[in-house]
């Protein structure tokens, strides 16, 4: 029985996962269309408009930065779901959601802090759904060094992603700083969705 569980959930999970995330991708983006498009005259106020559509702009890459994480991770593998699985798309859900929230003027410091966390954890995820998969014989299992190193592009984004917190922070929304900060987020987000691009025709080319 319990062999019959676990390839049920196998089986039937990456669906499941999809779905779900689905819903809260869509929410997310209303969201953004209410909050953050209807919030554009706050950063015209301050003459800077270019920086709030960037903003808006670099919202909008994250959620398919999410998105993609999960489809092409769900294409690569097949593995029987922890507990902690079904927990993550929520967590990413309610960061994007925040995201919304912090796209404004006032908050564009927290806006980077918040991006850079949503790198953080979802790198954590796949790196904790590998060591499960290894643990279960599902791929083969690399000397930990090698496997820590894949995320360091991940930690290097979150890094930068930080430092254009405490940048933007120091420099106020309406300066140039502000707005080079998020034309590079969006850089980043544009690197990472060409990545998984990568990943994805590679798969499918086997």
């Amino acid at each position: 029985m319990g062999s019959s569980h676990r390839e049920r959930a196998r089986e039937q999970f990456p669906s499941v996962l999809l779905g779900v995330l689905g819903i809260i991708q869509a929410l997310a983006l209303e969201l953004l269309w209410e909050q953050g498009i209807g919030g554009i005259d706050r950063w015209r106020a301050l003459d800077a408009a270019l920086a709030g559509w960037l903003q808006v702009l670099s919202v909008f890459l994250g959620v398919i930065v999410v998105w993609l994480m999960y489809a092409t991770l769900v294409l690569r593998f097949a593995w029987v779901p922890r507990f902690a699985d079904l927990v993550f798309p929520f967590v990413l859900g309610a960061l994007e959601f925040l995201l919304v929230e912090w796209t404004a003027p006032e908050r564009i410091a927290a806006f980077f802090l918040g991006l850079a966390v949503i790198f953080v954890v979802g790198a954590s995820m796949t790196f904790w759904i590998f060591r499960a998969m290894i643990a279960a014989g599902d791929v083969p299992d690399r000397p930990l060094r090698e496997q820590i190193a894949g995320y360091y592009p991940s930690v290097a984004a979150a890094a930068a992603l930080l430092l254009g917190a405490l940048v933007t922070g120091a420099t106020g929304p309406a300066s140039a700083a502000a707005a080079a900060c998020l034309a590079a987020a969006n850089g980043l987000l544009l690197v990472q969705i060409w990545i998984f691009r990568r990943y994805w025709q590679a798969d499918l080319a086997r």
